[in-house]
């Protein structure tokens, strides 16, 4: 648990009861947890020079997608390395290379997902 405590992760989900419940969840299990609602807010997030160990994108949102933000992120050779999953109610629109739960996701791989990707994050 101890490098749970150190670890940050951006949930980038519009749907306020998910993204709460996922909050809530890494939170009890050390997280340092941050929100964005749509993909543009988590692009300002990281812009501001914040750099998570480790992302979960929904896809479809309003305004500028999931899609749109994963490819953000691999222009940019630092947010590149941070792992990403997609957490989506249609995991089938998935782009291919990322890890998908598909909503509803079981808590287990997905905390092993989060667990794994800190462990391994350049942002640590």
């Amino acid at each position: 648990m101890e490098h749970a405590s150190r670890s940050r992760v951006l949930i980038v989900e519009d749907d306020s009861e998910v993204q709460l419940a996922l909050a809530e969840l890494l939170a009890s299990h050390g997280y340092h947890v941050d929100v964005a609602s749509t993909g543009a807010d988590a692009i300002d997030f990281l812009e501001s020079g914040a750099r998570p160990d480790a992302v979960l994108v929904d896809l479809l949102m309003p305004g500028l997608v999931g899609q749109e933000l994963l490819e953000y992120m691999r222009s940019d050779h630092q947010l590149a390395a941070i792992p990403v999953a997609i957490v989506s109610a249609s995991p089938h629109l998935a782009p291919g290379g990322y890890p998908v739960f598909g909503k509803p996701f079981s808590i287990g791989p997905l905390l092993d997902f989060v667990r794994r990707g800190c462990a391994i994050s350049p942002a640590t």
